[in-house]
């Protein structure tokens, strides 16, 4: 008898939570303005994206993820000291110039109009909900560094020994 109660409430609760929850990827552009829509970011004919507003060139996605909207491959997850290391590699490998962003930079590509990922779908629908850190060290506590969480599009902080994604920027050519 428990067992029957117990999953009639479960199964309720799964009911409700799955009313409540806004559907996966979904954009509602009449409840705020756009943040971060796709036509921001210009192609750049070597495979990265200029921001117009900001602008800084990106990786076109996350590092590990490739291909329209970035749907291919697995993204890197690296913990923060890592993380900070790989524009280094990068750049003895003949990349330069590439580092991690700070936590405002990395929050400009939030798109405040989409949940789940809060990006805009047509550049970066693959990226999902994953979080990514930023160069920006967590003040309080100095083993945490703060990260852009791309499910909702915190910005918030963690124990830098934890793994994440990794997002690159550099600056624009003069």
């Amino acid at each position: 008898m428990r067992r029957r109660v117990f999953a009639v409430l479960a199964a309720l609760s799964a009911a409700a939570a799955a009313e409540e929850a806004p559907p996966a990827g979904v954009c509602n552009t009449e409840r705020a303005p756009a943040t971060a829509p796709a036509e921001r970011f210009a192609p750049r004919a070597d495979g990265t994206l200029q921001d117009r507003r900001t602008g800084l060139i990106w990786r076109a996605c996350p590092e590990g993820l490739r291909g329209p909207a970035c749907r291919e491959g697995e993204p890197l997850r690296l913990d923060w000291a890592a993380a900070l290391r790989l524009p280094a590699a990068l750049a003895a490998r003949g990349e330069p110039g590439w580092r991690l962003p700070n936590v405002r930079e990395l929050a400009s590509l939030v798109e405040l109009q989409c949940s789940r990922p809060a990006l805009a779908p047509e550049r970066f629908a693959g990226v999902g909900e994953l979080p990514v850190w930023s160069a920006s060290p967590y003040h309080f506590y100095t083993h945490y560094g703060w990260y852009v969480d791309f499910g909702e599009g915190a910005q918030t902080y963690d124990e830098r020994i934890r793994a994440k994604g990794v997002w690159l920027v550099r600056e624009a050519a003069p």
